[in-house]
């Protein structure tokens, strides 16, 4: 496992030379260990915070960008429409479904 700064020793430490603080260094080494390892644990929950906000934000700008889109889609539509009025000079709201629906009564008239 790679050591992290705090479990390096510094070469001003001396290691104790007697037998009964022998056995007390492998709990320090897991001390430690589990320190870093909570650390890391806090480090990972804020990193996945921050994640979460910018999921967050980025779905407001998405729904933004929707519905600017959709107010700028209606505005071309209404502006072609009208465009396309002015060009044929006919009466807006002409549909192909109105002019079938004219057709098909003037043939209905026509066989009576």
């Amino acid at each position: 496992m790679k050591k992290t700064g705090s479990e390096k020793t510094s070469p001003g430490i001396a290691r104790p030379a007697d037998a009964a603080e022998a056995p007390a260094e492998p709990v320090e080494r897991a001390r430690l260990q589990s320190e870093v390892a909570k650390q890391r644990v806090r480090i990972a929950k804020e990193e996945l915070k921050r994640a979460r906000k910018r999921l967050k934000e980025a779905k407001r700008e998405s729904r933004r960008a929707r519905r600017l889109a959709a107010s700028a889609r209606k505005t071309w539509k209404r502006v072609r429409r009208k465009a396309r009025a002015v060009r044929t000079d006919k009466p807006r709201g002409t549909s192909r479904r109105t002019k079938r629906r004219v057709a098909s009564r003037t043939q209905q008239k026509a066989q009576r």
